[in-house]
């Protein structure tokens, strides 16, 4: 065999390699894209229980049903205690958003998180909050919660 074959071989072989790890490579890749969005899934829906946990208490429920008669109608403390959490809800509902926009949250689960996060707007206290904190939020995202098709009402029964 001469020198040209021989090295002929070693650039099959290096150039097959090359395949093999660059083949490698992609399905690493796809793994840890798959995983990224699980793992923004898994925080997104622990966020929302997270928020309706609080919210569920029956302390803060009182707050939000009197809220919704009339803000007036809770104190000064009451309307700090509930802006707090329902800006939290907020950042985590933008967070969501963001994920979404940004392709590593699973379409079917943000639409989900989405109607969840987006029902209660249709609630006095919420939207007051909202008109409140709006600016404080990526101009996208205003934009969508602008733009939700509300309920005339909070469904709750």
């Amino acid at each position: 065999m001469n020198w040209d074959a021989i090295s002929a071989i070693g650039e099959i072989v290096g150039a097959a390699a090359v395949v093999v790890s660059l083949l490698y490579l992609a399905v690493q890749i796809r793994d840890q894209n798959r995983q990224a969005r699980l793992l923004a899934m898994h925080d997104m829906s622990r966020e929302m229980r997270d928020v309706t946990k609080i919210l569920a208490s029956e302390d803060m429920t009182d707050i939000f049903v009197r809220a919704n008669a009339s803000h007036d109608s809770i104190t000064e403390a009451e309307s700090v205690r509930f802006a707090i959490l329902v800006t939290n809800m907020f950042r985590a509902w933008e967070n969501a958003f963001l994920e979404n926009k940004n392709g590593h949250l699973d379409s079917g689960v943000w639409k989900t998180l989405s109607q969840d996060y987006g029902q209660p707007m249709a609630a006095p206290s919420l939207q007051h909050i909202w008109n409140l904190r709006r600016e404080n939020y990526d101009p996208e995202f205003r934009a969508y919660v602008d733009n939700l098709q509300l309920q005339p009402t909070y469904v709750t029964r």
